[in-house]
């Protein structure tokens, strides 16, 4: 049993400034930093190190995805090897560059923008003889996807028809519409506020949508509990674990799973500042489904993620930013 994630791997170029500059002006920026990220290996540092240490040093953690042959992609794989990650299917591309994104991060509200060249990210697509070599047996595996590859739903429905026992756990982050047949095979649906809404959205009529909406506007955390118990029955598979969590900022998160349709909600934890919020959500993801492969149970594993992020927030960068699996129960405890 392990977990393996598929996804991006981006060199970050990061500014940061008091403010973003309107069209036409040139404004003077306080620093300049570089970083590893991509959600894809945001998310995989972020289950290597929320994942709790044991004596075993054979890695049940690998990443999936490409790489340019180039300095930038020399740093993510140097990154991904120092966590102890398998990189077996990590491959270097000459034809691309490494994956490229440009944040900027305003200091004052420490909210950010993202810019993404994806390089070689756009070779992250397989045929069915390569999964086969990839996923050889039908052991319980986590396998975690976002949005930052061409064709996620073409290696999930190859996964649920051919390995049904993996958990598939899905961050569809950046949005885009899928087929609502596509959705059945997510087995563990994580999106934030505005990603619930999309889904719906892309999918159902306006009515249906508006429903939902005006229920938020009500009672913001009930309506998007009713949203996620929704989705957790109509949309995604419900023949493994059927988990939807919606995460909602500074309100916390929504959860449903098969096991309790009822769901329920988990507060955020207050910081003193928030400094940069780019790996919040990839530190989230990273640690719910660490906490789920340890045999926890799910509001556990969301208060787990949840101050997992508290500390994430506070701290400038990405995947450098995500705390320790001790710093968490340190702060728990």
């Amino acid at each position: 049993m392990g977990i393996v994630v598929v996804g991006s791997l981006n060199f970050d170029l990061v500014t940061y400034t008091e403010r973003v500059p309107v069209a036409g002006e040139t404004f003077v920026a306080d620093s300049f930093e570089t970083h590893a990220g991509g959600k894809g290996l945001n998310q995989c540092i972020s289950l290597a190190k929320l994942t709790k240490p044991s004596d075993d040093q054979t890695s049940n953690i690998r990443m999936v995805g490409h790489v340019g042959s180039d300095s930038f992609g020399n740093q993510l794989l140097s990154k991904l090897q120092y966590h102890n990650i398998n990189t077996e299917y990590v491959e270097e591309v000459d034809d691309e560059s490494t994956g490229v994104a440009v944040i900027i991060v305003e200091k004052a509200k420490g909210q950010n923008r993202i810019m993404i060249t994806a390089g070689a990210n756009s070779k992250t697509m397989y045929s069915d003889k390569q999964l086969e070599v990839m996923f050889q047996n039908n052991a319980k595996e986590f396998i975690v996807f976002q949005h930052e590859i061409p064709d996620p739903p073409s290696i999930m429905n190859w996964i649920k028809a051919n390995r049904p026992n993996f958990e598939v756990v899905f961050n569809p982050s950046p949005f885009h519409a899928l087929k609502v047949e596509d959705w059945k095979s997510v087995d563990i649906l994580i999106v934030n506020e505005i990603e619930a809404i999309q889904i719906g959205e892309s999918l159902y009529g306006e009515a249906v949508v508006e429903n939902y909406k005006s229920r938020i506007a009500e009672s913001f955390k009930l309506g998007y509990l009713e949203l996620a118990q929704y989705y957790q029955s109509n949309l995604i598979n419900t023949s493994n674990s059927s988990v939807v969590i919606i995460t909602l900022g500074e309100f916390g998160a929504v959860f449903t799973s098969k096991q309790n349709v009822k769901g329920g909600h988990v507060p955020s934890i207050a910081v003193e500042k928030v400094v940069d919020t780019t790996a919040a959500g990839d530190t989230f993801l990273g640690a719910v489904v660490s906490q789920l492969y340890q045999k926890r149970d799910l509001e556990k594993a969301i208060q787990f993620a949840t101050v997992a992020s508290s500390i994430t927030i506070t701290r400038k960068g990405a995947a450098e930013t995500i705390p320790l699996y001790d710093e968490v129960i340190n702060k728990i405890e």
